[in-house]
This record gives C-alpha cells, sequence and structure tokens, in this order.
C-alpha cells in the first residue's frame, strides 16, 4: 500500500524535473526574440478589430492576415521607420555640433539680451536666479547619453523585424486557437480567465489607442509649428513632445516653452509670438478634444506612471519599449484590479 504513493511521488518529480529541464531550454531558445514576439503579440491585439472587420468579405484567415499586415506596413511601419530615421539622423547632427552648442551656451550673456532687457524687473530677477547654461548643458548631455543609447539599438530592432512580422502573420491567423488553448492551460475557470483576457486587452487598447496617440498628435503638430517658426532639429525636438505629455500639468510646455525662449533670446520675437499661440491653439488643446474619445474615463492611465513605464521600457528595451513599457504597466494594474475584486478568494 505504501510502495503506490511512493511511486506515484516519485514519477510527479520526475515529470516535474524533465518539464523544467524542456521548459528552461525552450526558454533559451525564445529569449532573443521575446521582445519581438511580445511587440507582434500586442500588434496582433490591435489589429484584431481590422481583422474582424475585413472577415466580412474575405473568408480565408491567411489571406486576411497577410492583407492586415500589408496596410500595418503602409500605414504604421514604413511612416515610423522613416520619422525615426529622421530623428536619429537630426540628433547625430547635434551631437556632431555639441562643441560649438556648449560654447554657445557658456558664452551666452543674458543681460545684454534686447528681449531680457524688455521684460519687467521682477521677471528678470527670477530668470537670471536660473543658470540657463547649466540648464541647457545638462539637457544637451542627457541626450547624447539617451539618444546614443536608442540609436545604438536600432540595428537589431530592425534586424528582428523579420521574426516580427512572421509571428505576427501567425497570431492573427491562429488568434481564436491559441486564445483557447490559454484557456485550456490555465488552471483558473474560463470565466476568469476571459475577464482577465478582456480586462487586459481593453487596457492595452486604452494606452497605445489612447495616451500614446494623443502625445503622438501633439508631437505631431509640435514638431510641424517648430519646423514653420524656425527651431533647429524640430523633428528631434518635436520627438520629445510624446514623453513630455505624460507629465501631468506641465506635458507638451516642457518642449514648446524653451522653444519659444530660444527664439525670443535670439532675436527672433515675431516667430517667438507665433509659436506662443501655435502652441496654445494646436498643441495644448488637443488633450482635451481627442481624450474623451479615445481614452475616456474609465480607463484613463495614470500620467506619472505611464511616464515612467514609457522611459523605462525605452531604457530597458530600447525603443520598441515606448509599447512595451505601458503594455507591462497594463497588465500590472489588472492583476493589481483582480486582486482588489477578490480573485484569490474565489
Amino acid at each position: 500500500m505504501s510502495s503506490k504513493p511512493l511511486l506515484m511521488t516519485s514519477a510527479k518529480w520526475f515529470f516535474l524535473l524533465v518539464a523544467v529541464i524542456v521548459f528552461v531550454l525552450f526558454w533559451e531558445l525564445l529569449k532573443p526574440f521575446v521582445l519581438t514576439l511580445a511587440t507582434a503579440g500586442i500588434f496582433a491585439i490591435m489589429l484584431s478589430p481590422v481583422d474582424s472587420f475585413f472577415k466580412k468579405w474575405i473568408k480565408w484567415n491567411k489571406v486576411r492576415a497577410l492583407l492586415v499586415m500589408l496596410a500595418t506596413v503602409i500605414v504604421v511601419i514604413l511612416p515610423v521607420s522613416i520619422i525615426f530615421i529622421m530623428i536619429a539622423t537630426q540628433a547625430g547632427e547635434l551631437l556632431q555640433n555639441s562643441d560649438e552648442v556648449f560654447a554657445w551656451l557658456l558664452a551666452f550673456d543674458l543681460e545684454s539680451n534686447l528681449f531680457f532687457q524688455k521684460l519687467p524687473g521682477s521677471v528678470q530677477a527670477q530668470v537670471l536666479a536660473i543658470d540657463i547654461s547649466a540648464v541647457g548643458i545638462g539637457i544637451l548631455s542627457w541626450l547624447q547619453e539617451s539618444f546614443g543609447n536608442i540609436v545604438g539599438r536600432t540595428a537589431n530592432f530592425f534586424f528582428q523585424a523579420f521574426i516580427f512580422f512572421i509571428a505576427l502573420y501567425y497570431m492573427l491567423v491562429d488568434r481564436v486557437k491559441m486564445y483557447k488553448e490559454a484557456l485550456r492551460l490555465s488552471p483558473l475557470n474560463d470565466k476568469t480567465d476571459a475577464n482577465i483576457v478582456r480586462r487586459i486587452v481593453k487596457t492595452i487598447r486604452a494606452v497605445v489607442l489612447g495616451a500614446l496617440t494623443i502625445a503622438i498628435v501633439q508631437a505631431i503638430f509640435a514638431t510641424i509649428g517648430l519646423w514653420i517658426f524656425g527651431v533647429p532639429q524640430a523633428l528631434l525636438w518635436g520627438s520629445l513632445v510624446v514623453i513630455a505629455a505624460q507629465i501631468p500639468m506641465l506635458g507638451a510646455a516642457l518642449v514648446m516653452v524653451p522653444a519659444i525662449a530660444y527664439l525670443a533670446l535670439t532675436g527672433h520675437t515675431v516667430a517667438a509670438i507665433g509659436l506662443t499661440i501655435w502652441a496654445i491653439v494646436f498643441v495644448g488643446l488637443i488633450d482635451n478634444v481627442l481624450s474623451p474619445y479615445l481614452v475616456g474615463s474609465k480607463t484613463k492611465m495614470p500620467e506619472l506612471l505611464v511616464l515612467v513605464a514609457i522611459l523605462g521600457g525605452i531604457q530597458l528595451f530600447g525603443p520598441i519599449g515606448f509599447i512595451l513599457g505601458p503594455t507591462i504597466l497594463a497588465g500590472v494594474l489588472v492583476v493589481t484590479d483582480l486582486y482588489k475584486s477578490g480573485i484569490l478568494e474565489n
């Protein structure tokens, strides 16, 4: 009687040992492509409504997946890749001229500036209390380090594009099968699993189609304004609005105000006034106009956490961290929400 439980226990532990070895080896195989596969999964979630829309006319899953991927390349991947290359180019130009910029900042005499002299005395005192040269040098040093890190990973980013499209194709074709298999493997009941998946999908879409989309639109309008009114490296500075837009209370002003100040202090007063109007009308009001439609009050992400997730994602994963960071945050918030709802008590 006692030998049978012992044999069963030995068999169980042997199975667990083999399973651990197999999955560790499998993880080593997947590890170089984990970020790519995760990104493909996020895109599959985002594109599933498009795939469902085409299903009305195209019944073949493989043909439909190819069309969705082609549309994604034309509408999203290609423009983003071109813009990223242009940003990297402008960042490179700025870094090449960094010695001249440092010299200009150190030699800049604010008190002799005509625009500064027209300001009220109290405002002049407050501005003089700020070491503008030190601030500018600090920003430039940060750009040297941050953009160097991002651009350095660009080659690997494009290298894995082939894997991304293959994974996206199969995830679009077999997403229903994958979903059902995940439900079968999960130890939770199907209702709970479906609730978890629904919340994660809803939150991811709220992040990517909500907060990040609004920030990208703001960055586009900011870049246009910076270019129109003659700010150097307009695309580079405009791209920073995507991150700045996540900072509560300040948002895009973190980029636009220094740009306006630069124009004013370099004698381009009319351009500074024009950029101020542009920033208020076309950049500042976008969040109020688009947010109710894209985000909504129930799915709006905490701005501070989104900012930390974006910066941490870029630092950890490179350019794709812009999407992966907030996606991980979405998963954390969903798990936290389920815990508060008492999932462990069921």
